[in-house]
């Protein structure tokens, strides 16, 4: 199994630093991901070692102009204990984060924009809207 990942878009300072101290703890990889690189495709991020030089990448190739405009986490190589744990945690912490998502076969093709904008559609259904 791929070691868990946990992609953090447009999270302010103090909650950033908590959600990392939380990865930290349970041995899951932090990557923060800046407003302006919600283009970058998902498995880009969560596959490589280097994640910087992925979206430094990204800017260069001018493929970085994906704007995030609400805190969203992409969970990868989350088994089902390490999910339940990481959830709790979050809850008993009041990291309370409306868009999560774990990343598929299928949304590992998509960028932050294209998952947030999905992400924001099935909450809107929920709420019936």
């Amino acid at each position: 199994m791929e070691s868990p990942v946990l992609l953090i878009y447009h999270m302010q300072q103090p909650r950033q630093s908590a959600l990392e101290a939380v990865c930290a703890a349970m041995k899951i990889r932090s990557v923060i991901v800046s407003d302006g690189d919600g283009r970058v495709p998902v498995g880009l991020l969560t596959r490589s070692e280097n994640p910087i030089r992925v979206i430094r990448e990204a800017e260069r190739r001018g493929a970085h102009e994906g704007v995030i405009d609400e805190e969203m986490i992409i969970m990868a190589g989350f088994d089902d204990a390490l999910l339940t744990s990481f959830l709790s945690t979050l809850r008993e912490q009041g990291l309370l984060i409306a868009l999560k998502a774990i990343e598929t076969d299928e949304n590992r093709y998509w960028n932050g924009e294209m998952l947030q904008e999905e992400l924001k559609k099935e909450r809107a259904s929920f709420r019936g809207r």
